[in-house]
């Protein structure tokens, strides 16, 4: 069963503790909660920040941004979201400096479900750029269960690779990148036939990244284990009033999920992509 964070009351004000460059245009915040709600995140649920410009970019806030958790602290109070600065709204959040606050919607969304996988099982975990970070904190929370993990995550390029060395702490890691300048050339399905990775048979497997990536995981797998994915969107409200951020239901093509709110994360036979 996938899992609901229950939301917070509205909106908090989010303090801005860490704030790091782990790789080319991409920030690590670490954002401490005024109150951790009793709870630490589930894997693959998100924040929607409030980005605002600085006054010599307008001064004015803009739509809010989904930025998935990729780690948190045990109570739940800090937690860490991994950036790219793609256009002004991420630039804005990605230059705050330490000590400042953002304002924050959330914790909101239905995340992985770890449960997938028995005590003792093995999990594939497959990201690709923008969707590696919430993975972080799924395979830590898959370890904590005694899973076994392997880790396929691909990014464009060598200066786009971030936490690799975090991410071998929980698993085998196998990268890719577009122009083969770190890890194997070619995309996380090319990983197929890199050494380690035939000999890994999973138990489950979970995804999250660019719609491509996920066709090929839901072609690839979805039909023999149990498969999940996280879908990027963009999204207005982040709440499931706007109806900006659908996907079709695979048995009911009358029906269309809200990412934002029955997802992100679906299983990989409920949805057409």
């Amino acid at each position: 069963m996938r899992t609901r964070s229950t939301p917070l009351p509205g909106t908090q004000l989010l303090e801005v503790v860490a704030n790091d460059e782990i790789a080319r245009g991409v920030h690590a915040l670490v954002l401490r909660r005024p109150d951790a709600a009793g709870s630490a995140p589930d894997p693959g649920t998100f924040l929607d920040l409030l980005p605002v410009l600085p006054a010599a970019r307008g001064g004015a806030p803009v739509l809010r941004r989904p930025i998935s958790i990729a780690d948190s602290s045990a109570d739940g109070r800090d937690l860490t979201v991994i950036l790219r600065i793609v256009g002004e709204g991420t630039r804005a959040l990605c230059e705050l400096p330490v000590g400042t606050t953002v304002d924050s919607l959330g914790l909101l969304g239905h995340g992985f479900d770890p449960d997938a996988v028995a005590p003792g099982g093995r999990a594939l975990l497959i990201g690709g750029g923008v969707g590696v970070p919430p993975l972080h904190l799924l395979a830590r929370r898959l370890v904590e269960r005694d899973v076994t993990v392997q880790l396929r995550l691909g990014f464009r390029d060598a200066d786009d690779v971030f936490w690799a060395d975090r991410f071998a702490e929980l698993g085998q890691v196998l990268i890719s990148t577009d122009d083969g300048s770190a890890g194997s050339r070619g995309t996380v399905a090319d990983l197929e036939s890199v050494p380690g990775a035939a000999e890994f048979s999973p138990d489950a497997v979970y995804a999250c990244g660019p719609l491509p990536m996920l066709r090929y995981v839901q072609r690839a797998f979805g039909p023999q284990m149990p498969t999940q994915l996280s879908l990027e969107e963009r999204m207005a409200c982040g709440v499931g009033a706007c109806y900006a951020c659908v996907v079709t239901d695979a048995a009911d093509p009358g029906h269309q999920h809200r990412i934002c709110y029955d997802g992100p994360v679906f299983d990989a036979q409920e949805v057409v992509l």
